[in-house]
Order: C-alpha cells, then structure tokens, then sequence
C-alpha cells in the first residue's frame, strides 16, 4: 500500500537547511532527542509490550567512512501513523511540545544539513506496519515537490523503533579525534539520561556513559582543623519574570581548565555548557560575574548544573533566549547564593589549595627542585663564571626568613610547602626554593638576601605558575629553570657592579601579574 506525505513548506526551507550553523554533536543529537522523545512519552505501552519490564532504550549511530554513510537506529516507539504526515513536514510541531521534540524542525534540519539524500523506516509500537520515506534532497529543490510517497509493507507486530539512514553526505563521516569530539559532546549532552541504565546511547561502537564530576571534600581553608565537607549545595534563583531555576554547584576535587563550568539543561539535555564535560573549555559556559577574568582558581574548580527548562530555548536547542533582565538577575543572584555561608564556594575554591597535604605531589615538586640545582651544578662546571657546586635537600633554617637584609619585592608571610636545594655559586651559598604562597598574588619570583646566602623563591601559588605549571598535570621543570637563570642573572648583574637590578625582577613580577599570566587555548 502507498500513501503521500506533504513537505510543505519543506522547499524552501529543505534549501536552506544545509547551510546551518550546525556542529556535528548537535545535528546527531536532533535524532537522538526523537528516539529519547519516542521513548519517555510511550514509556508505559513499552512497558506492557515487553510483559511489564522496564523497556531498555538503544541509539545506535554507526559511522561507515568507507561507504561515506551514518546510520542511526533506535527501538523507541516509532512513528503512529496519525504522526506520519507531521513528523516528516518540516515545522509541523507535535501535539505535545512540552518534550524534546519542540519544534517539528530538528530531524529533518540536521538530516538536511548531513547530507543530500536520506531514508527513514519506522514501525510504530503496536502497529504491524514498516513504513519508509525517501528524501532527495536536491530532486526536491529542483522539482518544487509537495509531497513524498511513503511505502508501507508489513511488519512483525513486536516490531518498533526508527532507522535513519544518511548518505551522499555533505559532511565528512567523523572519524578519529572528530569522532571521539562527537562522543565526548554527546556523552556530556544527554549526562541526565545517560546515568539511566535503561538508556544505551552508542556512537561508533562504542556505549556512551556519563562522567559525573568528582567534588571536592575538605576542610574550610581558614579551619583545616575542622571536619571535612563536600563542597556541594542545591540553590533555586527566582527571576524578575517569576520563573525560576534550580540546581547545584560544586567544586572539583581535582582543579581542571576543561572541566570546570556550569551546564545549562533544557528537559534534561544541556543546552549551554556543554564543552566543561566534553573537554572543550572553549566551549565551557564560565560568567565572568562569577568565574572571573583569565585562568583563576575558581575557574578550575567550580562546576555546577542548573535546569533552566523555564526559559525559551532557540529551535536548534544548543542557546537560550533570555527575556528582559533575568539573564542579569540570575547570574547576579546566583554568584551571592554560590558564595553564601555556610559553604562560600568560590571563597574555597580561591582560598583551598589541594596539593598542600599532597604527599605525592610535594614529591614531585622536590625532585624537580633537587634536578634544577643539579644543572646549575652542572653550569657551575662547564662554565668558568661559576664555581663549586653542592647539591642538599632539608629545611630553611628558621634565621633565613628573619634575616633578609635585600629584596626585589616583600616577603610575605604565612609560607607553605618550602621545596627546596642548596648549592655553592662563585663561593656563596645558594638556595634554590620552591613555595607555595597564596597570600603572594604579586610576587612569582623572588631574589632575596639571607645573611650570606641567595635566595631564589619561586611561588608556585600564583597565577602564572597556576596557569603553566601547576602540578599535578603540568611540568613545573622548566617554569623553574626559566626562573633560576632570571634570578641567577640578577645575582650576576648585581656582583658585577649593575645600578639596581633586582628592579628587572620587579617589573617582572609586574607584568606577570597581568594577562600574561593568563592561560589561553589554542585556536585551530
């Protein structure tokens, strides 16, 4: 038996839709929320179609870059025929909007924009009957048609679930790191749905499952003494349009670029924010109002989702559409409700520095120190301006810090964490430290007289150091090679009669504390 289908106003529109701002992730995510829609509003049917077992969602997208296709098949409830004609007229919404499927736009846009010819089959849940349509995408355009047939055939009645078969593609089929960016995106989309264990979203083969942040559990920063708490709080923001939205924020026990940011869901799929959890700080949603300028501490450790299903949403669901003030109104009341006692989230995440009682990590930043006095050791050797080398690793004794009589910038106080090595340069005593100062946000380098030693201070608390070269993850060596020849050059300045040269650190130290300090992503 054969029937039509109307696609108007689909020429038109059909003309435009390859020319859409799409990414990847998004497009493939436009047949996954009809398969997530299908799913969720037949839940019940499914239910009593498998004898009362919760039904088990499965999305598979097969990628074939040989054959130049991409396949994505679900076995969700299908399409009834009294949604026939709708589901394939482009801006056709359903008849309950109040899902993922809003618009009547986004599997026939992101088809469009996929590729120049597609087919879908589908077996609607109680229906024996296998329906499939063929768009032609550019036979369309050129003929100026109304209407495609659909062809129906019989099907076996436990049948159900669509197919959707894409080739003579306009893209390139995602392979490699592509394929593994749609995967991340994807698994950082659907997180919401993800996490249940009835849904089975596979890309490529391979079965997608959330990541959900690990959140730090600590002691305040000014009360290491007290008991630990998870840095985690629920926060409802009312807006001056009297909708509101809910969620959590958090910090993370580890601090990361590309994981940090807030995620905006819509009905459960991230519409903002998407790029935190698919390692894509480009594309992490990080307010300034709240997360800063640059490469803050903040910004590495505050994550936090909010659903936001009360605000309009843009047909392409991947931005909101905020109305009058209540953008402003949100992120205003929400960076008071963040920082609220009796968890002040972003004063902890400013304050607390996790790698302070981090045995491994203090390790690590020990040995570096110990290789770094070496090479001067070694420089000492091959280089006649320098003389005698010893290499130690202990303590500062106490009367260095009461005893600095010369500084290129102010001691601060309160020191954590003293790394550090001794050695012998042009026959005085040389220390070589590594600190970690929070309270020091202005000084990376200090060159410091200590009674009869140098001492060479880099603080591994600021900005700079945090942005380059903060362990763990980062290489610290040559952040503190580049500063030991920077100190060890004024020392030399300094011996050889040069009018004030500890200056040069200081005006260093200045413009470290700006933007250069600031950690930027590559632009491909």
């Amino acid at each position: 038996m054969t029937q039509s289908v109307v696609v108007r106003p689909g020429v038109g529109m059909l003309a435009l839709f390859p020319s859409m701002s799409y990414k990847p992730w998004y497009a493939i995510g436009e047949f996954v929320d009809n398969a997530l829609q299908s799913w969720r509003a037949n839940k019940g049917n499914l239910r009593a179609a498998h004898g009362g077992r919760d039904p088990v969602l499965k999305i598979d997208v097969d990628i074939d870059r040989d054959r130049g296709t991409i396949v994505v098949t679900d076995n969700a409830a299908g399409i009834a025929t009294a949604d026939v004609g709708r589901a394939f007229t482009p801006a056709e919404p359903p008849a309950d909007a109040t899902g993922l499927s809003q618009f009547g736009i986004g599997m026939k846009s992101a088809a469009c924009w996929y590729a120049q010819h597609f087919v879908v089959t589908t077996t609607a849940l109680g229906e024996p009957v296998r329906r499939t349509v063929s768009f032609d995408v550019p036979l369309i355009i050129e003929t100026k048609s109304d209407t495609l047939p659909v062809t129906e055939t019989s099907a076996p009645a436990e049948e159900h679930g669509t197919t959707l078969v894409l080739t003579r593609l306009n893209q390139s089929p995602p392979t490699g790191r592509t394929l593994g960016k749609i995967r991340d995106y994807l698994r950082s989309i659907y997180r919401e749905f993800l996490v249940d264990e009835d849904v089975h979203l596979v890309v490529g083969g391979e079965r997608l499952r959330p990541e959900p942040a690990q959140l730090l559990t600590a002691a305040r920063w000014n009360d290491r003494e007290a008991l630990a708490l998870e840095w985690r709080k629920d926060l409802e923001v009312s807006l001056p349009s009297g909708r509101r939205v809910s969620g959590w924020a958090g910090l993370l026990s580890k601090g990361s670029t590309s994981r940090a940011g807030f995620a905006l869901l819509y009905r459960g799929k991230v519409v903002q924010g998407a790029g935190a959890m698919a390692k894509d700080p480009a594309d992490a949603f990080k307010p300034q109002e709240i997360f800063g300028q640059g490469n803050t501490f903040r910004s590495q450790r505050l994550v936090g989702e909010f659903d936001v299903s009360a605000i309009n949403v843009t047909h392409t669901k991947d931005a909101l559409i905020w109305d009058g003030e209540d953008e402003e109104a949100f992120l205003g009341e929400l960076r008071e409700q963040i920082d609220a006692e009796p968890l002040p989230l972003l004063r902890q995440a400013d304050n607390y520095r996790a790698t302070e009682r981090n045995r491994s990590v203090q390790s690590t930043v020990r040995n570096v120190v110990e290789t770094v006095a070496q090479l001067v050791g070694r420089t000492e050797r091959e280089n006649p301006y320098v003389h005698g080398a010893a290499v130690t690793v202990g303590p500062v004794p106490p009367e260095a810090n009461d005893s600095v009589t010369e500084s290129a910038s102010p001691a601060v106080e309160q020191k954590v964490e003293v790394s550090e090595a001794e050695l012998a340069v042009q026959g005085e005593s040389l220390i070589i430290r590594v600190v970690d100062e929070p309270a020091d946000s202005k000084s990376w380098l200090r060159v410091e007289r200590a009674g009869d030693d140098w001492v060479i201070s880099m603080n591994r608390a600021h900005r700079f150091t945090e942005s380059f070269a903060y362990l763990p993850g980062m290489d610290l060596e040559p952040i503190l090679r580049l500063a030991v020849a920077i100190a060890l050059s004024q020392i030399h300045a300094q011996q050889s009669g040069s009018r004030e040269p500890r200056f040069f650190v200081a005006e260093l130290n200045r413009l470290l504390a700006g933007p250069l300090a600031e950690r930027t992503e590559a632009v491909s």
